[in-house]
């Protein structure tokens, strides 16, 4: 992917699939021409500005949070004020609050731009994310390689703040290398390999995250002191997924890491027991850490779960509860580093009780304290695993 264009106002992204992107149901459905949509891209931007931004005002004592019926921790509604406050009104990525409502002054546009006409395949390639999908329709998705190409133009309308707005660029750049896109773009599906201009360099990806935080804290600090943001109370964990500096019980909150994996389908698949047992033990069945502790829904919760009477776990309280484990994947011809890139995010935001059905009936009670339990056995599961596998892992972040 490059990233350029004749003034600062306008930066074209020329993006390449490094993963298969999962596009669109042949029944009824037909896979989306337009393989990458700008609605898409533009909520994967502002979901990572809230963590940039959420995770300054964490590490600054500016998070208040509070305890819900069901869930563990939530923002309180100031906090969610203040987030969409710097995310929209100062970095410019569109606002309607009590400051009055603004339009983004970003716009997005995407076109493929490969050769030939965009052709899906449909099978499951061994991938799970896909074979999930599969279940119950035949998902199409369309494969990696120099063909599969599109360009990504941000145009800025105009200029606020243009400090905070290319700390909002920069933001992109770096969702573009921690998170894939369409479904599945949480297990690495969709991923995108870039190449960056002079004016947005980086060595790697641990200075382009170290520039954003740091960019981000300092706008934080000086919205906070301008609008006199107090908090009664600074919450204990973080009752969102941020992106920070801190621990918690002496646990990294963010951490992100580099799996020098050839083999993107070895890392995606961690996500399935089966191929987690077959990788630990040699056998696709077996009792691994998250299944005997009871906490294999630290991996996510998804829609299709709630109030289902079946196997595994279910939600009564919220809709869903995606994975804190993101995954994103590039090749040799990525600017900012090969490798798999992991992203895991600890945060509170957990339904206070899931069920689990198996061979019998459990409800099991989430706190703080089980929370911390969950997300250390999965991190230690995850490390055995690209272990076994021989894959080499390095510290991003932090």
């Amino acid at each position: 992917m490059s990233l350029g264009g004749a003034t600062s106002s306008r930066y074209v992204f020329i993006a390449s699939l490094s993963t298969p992107m999962v596009v669109g149901w042949y029944e009824p459905l037909q896979p989306d021409p337009m393989g990458i949509r700008a609605s898409e891209v533009k909520g994967l931007w502002r979901w990572w500005a809230r963590a940039f931004v959420a995770g300054a005002m964490y590490d600054l004592g500016l998070l208040e949070g509070f305890s819900p019926r069901d869930v563990v921790l939530s923002p309180s509604r100031d906090d969610v004020k203040r987030i969409n406050f710097v995310v929209g009104k100062v970095m410019g990525l569109g606002y309607a609050g009590d400051a009055g409502s603004e339009a983004s002054r970003f716009t997005i546009y995407t076109e493929y731009t490969g050769r030939g006409s965009l052709q899906p395949k449909c099978s499951s390639d061994g991938l799970q994310r896909i074979m999930l999908l599969a279940l119950k329709k035949s998902v199409c998705f369309y494969s990696p390689g120099p063909a599969t190409r599109f360009s990504i133009a941000v145009e800025k309308r105009r200029s606020v703040d243009s400090n905070a707005e290319l700390t909002a660029v920069k933001i992109l750049v770096a969702v573009l290398q921690l998170s894939g896109v369409g479904n599945g773009g949480r297990r690495g599906l969709g991923s995108l390999d870039l190449s960056l201009p002079p004016e947005l360099s980086f060595r790697d990806l641990r200075q382009l995250i170290s520039d954003v935080y740091d960019s981000t804290v300092d706008i934080v600090k000086r919205v906070a002191s301008r609008e006199h943001w107090n908090v009664r109370r600074q919450v204990a964990a973080p009752p969102l997924p941020v992106v920070s500096r801190k621990s918690f019980r002496g646990m990294p909150v963010t951490r992100v890491l580099l799996a020098r994996a050839r083999d993107f389908q070895a890392v995606h698949n961690f996500f399935t027991r089966s191929e987690r047992c077959r990788v630990l033990t040699g056998s696709p069945m077996c009792d691994d850490d998250l299944r005997k502790t009871l906490n294999a829904w630290i991996l996510g919760l998804p829609r299709g779960r709630r109030g289902a009477i079946s196997t595994g776990y279910t939600l009564r309280s919220i809709s869903r509860r995606a994975s804190p484990i993101l995954v994103a994947y590039h090749t040799r011809v990525n600017s900012l580093g090969e490798g798999a890139y992991i992203s895991i995010l600890f945060s509170a935001d957990w339904p206070t009780e899931v069920e689990w059905y198996g061979a019998g009936h459990q409800r099991i009670a989430i706190d703080l304290n089980r929370l911390c339990d969950a997300y250390t056995i999965a991190v230690n599961e995850l490390t055995a695993y690209l272990q076994r596998l021989g894959i080499v892992t390095s510290s991003i972040w932090p």
